[in-house]
């Protein structure tokens, strides 16, 4: 089927009049990053604590209603979502997503669906090993799941929804197609920093920094075995694939945006240990006053 063309309304540049569209996809940096483009675009505190006070659509109801509430000066629109959801959401529009390494995506997920008891694949997880989580789940998110998102489908604006093991040569190319037009910024998780210099470099961020947050913590279990691993390698080429064409781009674009690339890590991971720092402390800081008020 021929592939919509959207050069109206979507573009892979951004600019000021940009509508940023952030795809996010699981387990790679999400929070971290929509926490960012909340401090570029806004809205703040403030702002998101009235919008759940008098339920503005925007932050109130499914992701779709949320979207199209939306308006231009809201800068950009967050969330686990295929592409098509700029049908929804102001124009013109560009694309954001940041890729992992596929088998290391569904290990980070699983992960977490096992350990959190709040997470939306915990039943999924929570009685089951590396090995059926990804056979017995049926979850298309671990079925090459990158290639899905990207490249949407009419009228589902989750993921694509292809029985398991049908993602095929056809779906792959239209989701490098859907990128290379439509994607201003593609981040590899494995090169978080020198992505996110390279994010802020595009956004026309002067001083960039960024507030860790939700890092997984370390695998304290038993490393898993090598055989699972390589059955999702197989189980994911499609998603190889494509996260070898991402990196391709990004590694491009990284080496012509900073021949100093050393030197601006530094200054980088500098800044953003000081900001750490003193955010860190300053919540500290709330913690504690809101448990004196408590006990008051």
């Amino acid at each position: 089927m021929p592939m919509k063309d959207y050069n109206v309304d979507l573009k892979n540049q951004y600019s000021d009049d940009s509508f940023v569209i952030f795809l996010h996809i699981q387990k790679t940096a999400g929070m971290t990053l929509q926490r960012y483009l909340r401090k570029q675009f806004g809205p703040g505190l403030v702002r998101r604590i009235w919008w759940k006070i008098s339920k503005d659509p925007r932050i109130d109801g499914d992701v779709v209603t949320a979207a199209r509430a939306r308006r231009k000066s809201d800068g950009f629109f967050a969330g686990h979502f295929a592409f098509g959801m700029h049908e929804n959401l102001p124009k013109p529009a560009t694309y954001m997503a940041f890729f992992r390494e596929p088998v290391s995506r569904v290990i980070s997920l699983y992960k977490h669906s096992k350990n959190d008891e709040g997470s939306y694949y915990h039943e999924f997880a929570k009685n089951q090993d590396l090995r059926g989580f990804v056979t017995e789940s049926g979850l298309m998110e671990l079925d090459n799941g990158m290639v899905r998102f990207l490249c949407g489908e009419p009228g589902e604006y989750f993921i694509n929804r292809v029985p398991v093991g049908s993602v095929d040569d056809a779906m792959l190319k239209k989701a490098i197609e859907n990128f290379d037009r439509y994607f201003f910024f593609g981040g590899i998780q494995e090169m978080f920093d020198e992505s996110f210099l390279l994010l802020a470099q595009k956004l026309g961020d002067t001083d960039p920094k960024y507030l860790t947050l939700n890092v997984a913590k370390p695998n304290a279990g038993q490393p898993f075995d090598d055989e699972t691993k390589e059955m999702i390698r197989r189980s994911n080429a499609y998603d190889m694939t494509l996260y070898d064409h991402v990196k391709r781009r990004f590694e491009r674009e990284l080496a012509e945006a900073f021949p100093d690339l050393d030197q601006r890590l530094d200054r980088l991971q500098t800044a953003n240990t000081a900001y750490n720092g003193r955010t860190k402390t300053l919540n500290r800081m709330k913690i504690a006053i809101n448990r004196n008020r408590a006990g008051n």
